[in-house]
């Protein structure tokens, strides 16, 4: 394992530790069932087209207890703008990025003894919310949320890997985004660091029409498989990247400088949890928290650290 990650799997271990997704739950649930009259949540495209494409990370959620901090921070970070809809525990806020749907972020007091209840969730498209929802707990999985419709978004269910690792499934109303390359803003890569990493690979080969493939590369400090949709690579899989680190799901955006990115990261109140390394990935990642606690990743792409026809 690199020098440059010992100095914070203790901080790493608590923020992918599976307390703080009580908060997540809750915010879902809260949102799901408060009152009678559900709310209309929005698409995560506006440029529906009814295509699917499963297997394929499509979207992401921030609970955070602090919209409006939450809201500076990305904004100042990646240039993200927002929608707000509703107020109070039912407010939920669309992010932007370039005019372009990116995250939804909601709202969830703090009420963990430690403070921190900000989290990244991740969604895959699947064809049926439901039938995920089942082969996950018939594949040593957990259901934590529905499946259940969502007005004006589609059928969502919140899920947990045989590893405890949280996700969602969504069969999206007029169907996935675009599969365009991510522009600097948006979502590049999905990264799941797992105990058993082939395990892994079979159950999320099983949840949705993805492939997995074995990948080696020095440059990568753990066994890692990639999740393969319509040719493409839409996510990784690492085995123990760091030695008692509970499995999580890290979700990577993409930016244009990443030096740059940090320091403004740090400006905003955020943490650099994992600075970049010229061993790993070629110096181009990194891994920060938002003033919040939430874990993110950041990574650069440049098109001669691309090799091998990785889009």
């Amino acid at each position: 394992m690199p020098d440059s990650l010992s100095p914070q799997p203790p901080m790493l271990s608590a923020l992918f530790a599976g307390r703080y997704m009580r908060p997540v739950v809750a915010a879902i649930l809260l949102l799901l069932l408060a009152g009678c009259a559900k709310p209309r949540w929005p698409a995560i495209t506006d440029a529906p087209s009814g295509e699917q494409d499963p297997g394929r990370w499509v979207w992401a959620e921030l609970i955070t207890a602090d919209i409006e901090g939450s809201k500076q921070f990305y904004g100042a970070v990646f240039g993200w703008t927002f929608d707000s809809l509703g107020s109070g525990e039912r407010r939920y806020t669309l992010a932007r990025n370039d005019g372009v749907p990116v995250a939804g972020m909601l709202f969830r007091e703090a009420d963990d003894a430690t403070g921190q209840t900000a989290r990244w969730l991740g969604l895959m498209s699947v064809a049926d919310a439901g039938g995920a929802a089942a082969f996950a707990a018939a594949a040593g999985g957990r259901v934590l949320v529905g499946p259940t419709e969502l007005p004006g978004r589609g059928q969502v269910a919140l899920l947990a890997d045989p590893e405890g690792a949280r996700f969602g499934v969504l069969r999206a109303l007029g169907g996935d985004p675009p599969d365009l390359f991510p522009p600097n803003g948006a979502f590049l890569w999905r990264e799941l660091w797992a105990r058993d990493g082939a395990a892994m690979a079979d159950f999320y080969t099983g949840l949705g029409e993805a492939r997995s493939r074995r990948v080696d590369s020095d440059q990568v400090p753990a066994p890692e498989w990639h999740l393969v949709v319509g040719g493409y690579p839409r996510a990784g899989i690492l085995q123990e990247p760091i030695d008692g680190l509970p499995s999580a799901w890290l979700h990577y955006v993409r930016v244009g400088d990443l030096d740059n990115a940090l320091v403004r990261a740090v400006e905003q109140g955020g943490r650099v949890l994992v600075r970049p390394d010229a061993g790993i990935r070629d110096g181009l990642v990194a891994i920060i928290t938002d003033p919040q606690g939430a874990a993110l990743g950041l990574a650069e792409w440049r098109e001669a650290a691309a090799s091998g026809g990785d889009r």
